[in-house]
């Protein structure tokens, strides 16, 4: 037996020192610098939006229903230097983003406490989790009748209705975490005697952490499609009725600048998740 692991050991440490080299450089061709991870993302939508205005400028696409970034750009200008732009979508977008904000975070607290009860107590996962499971296939917005219903048209119902879709987003990703996390870390907890408040803060938060961001980043994305929803059908206000609004004028230069918006809304929270995520969890491999 220690012939064999003596063999073993010689026959690792005798690696030749070409293919030692060659493993290494390919592991730095594998990796790829902050400075190539930005300039991919900067490069790759500037190269759609110049191809989006050369198909403009050459007629393979109608100018009339898909203006080109130039026209677009051009119209956002004018509006700015008139005072339109910051007085109709700056509104626009207060309103949108308290909506968002709010039923965000409604949403976030109930799925982080609803799926770390349904991950850790069972009669609560066995409870509960038939009746999540055949909710959360339904759209959304398909809830938006009964909402009006219960509580009137106003903030409420669309708050209620982001809150929604936001906790089936949290609360599944939650129960994913915590039901496939290591078996080890809950063993050990429970040999230690841990106290349930510390079983929670230095167990089952910190092993399900990466799967809690993946449902908060989601979260995050189902809160602005729904906002921006529920006010094309719903609203006289706010981004989604702005983009609404201008559809059915045909202003349709002044509609992608709405569209625009709510891009760059989507870009930030795409941003502020992978930084929370590189704080909160920086053992993850990029």
């Amino acid at each position: 037996m220690t012939q064999v692991l003596h063999s073993t050991d010689a026959s690792v440490a005798q690696i030749p020192p070409e293919v030692e080299a060659s493993r290494r450089s390919w592991a730095r061709k594998r990796r790829m610098s902050r400075l190539e991870q930005v300039g991919l993302g900067i490069g790759v939508p500037i190269a759609l939006i110049g191809i989006w205005e050369l198909a403009s400028a050459i007629g393979w696409i109608d100018p009339i229903f898909f203006p080109s970034p130039s026209t677009v750009a051009d119209r956002a200008w004018k509006d700015a230097a008139n005072g339109t732009l910051a007085g109709d979508l700056g509104t626009a977008l207060r309103l949108t983003l308290v909506r968002l904000l709010i039923g965000f975070a409604i949403g976030t607290v109930a799925g982080l406490i609803i799926g770390l009860a349904m991950g850790t107590v069972r009669a609560v996962r066995f409870g509960l989790g038939p009746l999540v499971s055949a909710t959360y296939p339904m759209p959304k917005i398909a809830v938006l009748p009964l909402l009006l219903v219960l509580l009137g048209i106003g903030d409420a119902s669309k708050i209620a209705l982001i809150a929604i879709g936001v906790f089936f987003m949290v609360a599944l990703n939650t129960l994913s975490g915590v039901l496939y996390s290591s078996p080890l870390h809950h063993d050990v907890a429970r040999a230690f005697g841990f106290s349930r408040p510390l079983y929670y803060r230095y167990v089952v938060i910190p092993s399900a952490m990466p799967s809690i961001l993946t449902g908060i980043r989601l979260g995050i994305g189902q809160a602005l499609i729904l906002v921006v929803s529920v006010e094309f059908v719903s609203s006289n206000d706010g981004l989604g009725y702005f983009i609404w609004n201008a559809w059915q004028i045909l202003d349709v230069p002044r509609m992608f600048v709405g569209l625009a918006v709510v891009l760059v809304l989507g870009a930030l929270a795409a941003w502020l998740g992978d930084l929370a995520e590189r704080r909160l969890v920086p053992w993850a491999k990029r």
